[in-house]
């Protein structure tokens, strides 16, 4: 007849609470909310480091003269890099990226995956009253609205765009897309989710 064992002393208390589901998924979920909100400040790093450093497609003049950078995606306000950020959702979830600040449009989006924006009328009388003011026919004054802030940020030098030109055309940079493809991201997430179990069951033990 097999020997009968029984359960006594501290220790079998200590582990029959800490096996209780109540108890275990309390101790894991916030172990590895930890992790996963350093995951997120990870990749929020990542990411801008890609803003910072990636190989995209190179800026036009107008572009240049209007951002006073010839850095893709850098410019006077950095606005891109300062908009990354990053929200918990669960404990094993975390959102990086740009909050969706418009209800019809995600400029963030536009810039990632590259967009070509049809040119209007409206746009055609914006670009020939900023040239009719860089030659000397109208009188800066006369400016207002977008014109007068295109102009305050290049006094000079605007072209009226030709009737060929159909669309503006924002090529695709995957800044998100390049981080999250990093290996070395990929693996101190990992090892900090791995890291985050281990001190979860150090804790349930009672070390």
């Amino acid at each position: 007849m097999p020997k009968q064992y029984k359960k006594t002393g501290k220790g079998w208390k200590r582990l029959e609470v800490a096996l209780k589901p109540t108890k275990y998924n309390a101790v894991v979920e916030k172990h590895l909310g930890r992790a996963t909100k350093l995951n997120g400040q990870l990749a929020v790093a990542k990411v801008r480091d890609s803003i910072k450093k990636g190989q995209y497609a190179p800026n036009k003049p107008l572009t240049i003269a209007l951002k006073g950078s010839t850095k893709p995606l850098v410019g006077r306000t950095a606005q891109l890099w300062q908009s990354i950020t990053s929200r918990k959702m669960d404990k094993k979830t975390v959102f990086v990226g740009v909050l969706k600040t418009h209800g019809v449009y995600n400029i963030a989006v536009a810039i990632h995956e590259g967009v070509a924006i049809n040119v209007t009328d409206k746009m055609r009388g914006l670009f020939f009253v900023l040239w009719m003011v860089s030659e000397g026919r109208m009188p800066v004054s006369d400016l207002q609205g977008r014109a007068k802030e295109l102009w305050e940020q290049m006094p000079g030098g605007w072209k009226p765009l030709l009737a060929s030109t159909t669309a503006i055309v924002i090529p695709a940079r995957p800044f998100i897309k390049q981080a999250f493809g990093d290996s070395g991201l990929k693996r101190q997430a990992k090892a900090n989710w791995s890291q985050a179990l281990k001190a979860a069951h150090k804790e349930l033990a009672g070390n």
